[in-house]
């Protein structure tokens, strides 16, 4: 479906106090800031009740999931390791999905690390070594949850690496110490194994400084992590197949669609690699402006066969003109609003515009609907209505609009007037980036955001076809 995405944790739909008042939609305006707040769909219970499939709204194809096809080859994959790149536009739900891949994966016994790049390590300052050290923090962890030991040999190793250099633990235990307590004594084993992990992680987080220090020691030293990685990997597998489960570990890294692209081409293309050894499956999110770049192909060398997760289309565009509304779309999009919500909250007219006028983005669509029913509830009314969409998407239009330049026009109108074609040229990039041009299906057809062709056409920045 099209839950949009935010940071993992015991968050997400429903938010509501009392625990009678769980998993109910909304009856009245009043319970809408809840029910369509940002946040993905988490447990399963959430999914169960609010989650539309919108599978062939997306893609044209009802047999194209991309959670069912990852289920399938993860238990087609005995002896292959699967290493993807899950790739859509901010808000088109993600994460949602991502979790449910992880609700699939455990249900057929698969040890299952999810992680968020976004949440846990610095975002605006990331490096492959970050990456690596954030997959073995969550296996080691995932482990200790899971009642799996980590031999003793392993322990030894781990702690050896970052006690080897006596600058290094000063670092980490200066650093780390508002977060855990590196030389607890009374903590041994695995357990002071992820006390260590957890003062590195809080550095790689919070200290720019600090940071820079871990960064000098690990980088020539990258082969020893990978080592240790693949160390715990083993006793994990080994573990797992004795107990009658599938022994390839399940990673899924959500977040690093959010890293700057100069850091996702260092991360994925110039150290892509790196991550080729590890003997997981795994799974991360990519940023989709870099997908659009000649780069694209190199790194797919190391992640092969990459997932997409389009847009829901609200108009359909094919053999160079659209077809009849898509009908498909707007039932989809009707229906994941009336999970949520009694439809009888919407007139017909506000419910039809807040769908064509989002064009598909599930984000920009929750915003709206919250904007609209704060904006109804001031006006005293219980429903709301099309001058309360209005309003709200007013807004959004004008946000939109404030993101590009005037030089990026010339493009967007020639997508006006036909060429919707996805090429990977910086001004397409810029676009996508910032939510001007949405892209949909298979055939990587893009258009114009319906806010941002209403306000070229009304401020006759270009003239109507």
């Amino acid at each position: 479906m099209g839950e949009t995405d935010a940071p993992s944790g015991k968050r997400g739909i429903p938010i509501s106090k009392g625990e009678h008042m769980l998993y109910l939609k909304a009856q009245e305006l009043s319970q809408i800031q809840d029910v369509f707040n940002p946040n993905p769909l988490q447990d399963e219970k959430a999914i169960e009740k609010f989650y539309q499939d919108a599978t062939e709204a997306r893609t044209g194809d009802a047999y194209s999931g991309f959670v069912e096809k990852m289920d399938l080859l993860l238990l087609d994959s005995h002896e292959s390791l699967i290493h993807k790149l899950f790739i859509g536009h901010a808000g088109v739900g993600k994460t949602t999905e991502l979790y449910r891949l992880k609700h699939a994966a455990e249900a057929r016994g698969f040890l299952t690390c999810f992680g968020r790049c976004d949440m846990e390590l610095d975002s605006g300052d990331m490096e492959y070594t970050d990456v690596l050290f954030y997959i073995l923090d969550l296996l080691v962890n995932q482990a200790n949850d899971n009642n799996l030991k980590i031999s003793s040999h392993m322990v030894e190793k781990i702690e050896q690496y970052w006690n080897s250099n006596t600058e290094l633990i000063k670092t980490i235990s200066t650093q780390g110490e508002a977060e855990v307590s590196i030389g607890a004594e009374t903590e041994f084993g695995i357990k002071k194994v992820i006390k260590l992990l957890a003062g590195v992680k809080a550095i790689l987080k919070n200290s720019a400084e600090s940071k820079k220090e871990i960064r000098t020691q690990i980088e020539p030293r990258s082969s020893e992590l990978l080592h240790q990685i693949n160390g715990v990997i083993q006793d994990i597998s080994n573990q797992m197949q004795k107990k009658g489960y599938p022994e390839i570990p399940l990673v899924i890294l959500d977040g690093l669609d959010k890293i700057p692209l100069g850091q996702a081409r260092k991360i994925f293309k110039e150290n892509g690699s790196r991550f080729q050894g590890l003997q997981i499956h795994l799974l991360v999110t990519f940023p989709i402006s870099l997908s659009y770049t000649p780069e694209y192909a190199d790194i797919q060398v190391w992640f092969p066969n990459p997932e997409k997760l389009p847009m829901i289309k609200v108009r359909n565009w094919q053999r160079g003109m659209y077809q009849k509304e898509y009908e498909e779309g707007m039932d989809t999009i009707k229906n994941i609003i009336g999970k949520r919500a009694d439809l009888s909250l919407f007139t017909d007219e506000a419910l039809t515009k807040l769908i064509h006028y989002t064009g598909g983005n599930i984000r920009d669509l929750f915003r709206c609907i919250c904007d609209a029913a704060l904006r109804a509830r001031l006006r005293k009314s219980r429903v709301l209505e099309l001058e309360d969409a209005d309003q709200a998407l007013n807004t959004l239009e004008s946000d939109i609009n404030g993101r590009y330049s005037d030089e990026l026009i010339g493009k967007m109108e020639e997508i006006y007037r036909g060429n919707k074609h996805v090429s990977s040229s910086e001004e397409i990039t810029t676009l996508l980036q910032i939510g001007a041009v949405l892209e949909y299906n298979g055939t990587r057809w893009c258009d114009l955001h319906p806010l941002v062709e209403k306000w070229l056409i009304e401020n006759k920045k270009i003239s109507e076809s």
